[in-house]
């Protein structure tokens, strides 16, 4: 949506260079994101076709794990930004991930909104209670039909793509306040909604821990045999290459990382680094 002809608009490399130039990157990537159907597309090969829909599904981490600068502007005549379904999608997997604040302060002003908002769809009664589940689901259901897509299939979508992150903020929340039966009730709802297999081994945070990292790290053994038990897999490894059980490649003490050594899943481990995510990918990621 942004549009670098228009005068009274800086152009797309200064908004760049005033984002970046504010802190020292220290050498980090930046990666952009362009409307794919907007530029000119060379035919994929077979491999190529492949390696993509491998990595579809996992693109909507870079929004929530990296700070990411929103480009909300628009030329003139077009539809807001937030009017968008799929820029709605991006804007709230970052906001969910906490990822809006320091380079998207100017466009959350410009928008109206907070880098974490307490109204709307993920509202603090949406997100907790024991019908919170049905109750978001209901929320954002409503919300996406104001939206705009140019394929309405595409709003089924959306709509999965944010209840997985939705319900990963939920699961993180109740592993780090130590409630198992929360956790227990957000994982049921991931295995009801063919969610699970995806979620357990996403990274959480720009450590690339995934939830059974934290749940060791926190030493909650109840809740590290929850996500065992339902397919959390105990070989991933985090950014500085560590399992579950391991702090920087030690073993880690205590009865929760010996339960994560002791899953056949880390017993049959050949020593092959298993990543919460299928490439590397940058420390910033840009939406607009």
């Amino acid at each position: 949506h942004f549009s670098p002809t228009r005068a009274e608009e800086p152009s797309f490399a200064e908004r760049m260079r005033q984002a970046l130039l504010r802190v020292s990157l220290g050498g980090c990537d930046v990666v952009l994101f362009f409307d794919f159907s907007c530029l000119p597309q060379e035919p994929r090969s077979e491999d190529d076709e492949r390696l993509f829909r491998t990595c579809l599904p996992h693109m909507g981490v870079l929004y929530s794990m990296f700070p990411t600068l929103i480009l909300h502007e628009v030329p003139s005549g077009a539809h807001d930004y937030l009017e968008s379904g799929w820029c709605f999608c991006e804007f709230k997997t970052a906001q969910l991930g906490n990822q809006l604040s320091q380079y998207s302060s100017a466009a959350l002003e410009a928008l109206g909104c907070s880098p974490w908002e307490g109204d709307n769809v993920f509202d603090d009664q949406a997100m907790e209670g024991p019908r919170s589940m049905k109750h978001f689901n209901s929320i954002l259901q409503a919300e996406l039909s104001q939206k705009r897509f140019s394929c309405p299939t595409d709003a089924t979508t959306v709509c999965q793509i944010l209840n997985g992150f939705a319900f990963k903020r939920m699961l993180l929340d109740a592993i780090e306040a130590g409630d198992s039966d929360r956790v227990r009730e957000v994982v049921a709802h991931l295995k009801q909604n063919d969610l699970a297999r995806t979620t357990l081994d996403q990274p959480v945070n720009a450590v690339l821990e995934t939830p059974l990292h934290v749940a060791v790290r926190t030493k909650n053994v109840e809740v590290t045999r929850i996500l065992l038990d339902n397919g959390a897999h105990s070989t991933r490894r985090n950014l500085r290459g560590d399992a579950p059980s391991q702090w920087f490649m030690f073993p880690r003490c205590g009865e929760a990382a010996r339960l994560s050594r002791s899953s056949p899943a880390a017993k049959q481990d050949d020593g092959e680094i298993r990543s919460p995510i299928p490439e590397p990918c940058g420390r910033m990621a840009v939406t607009g």
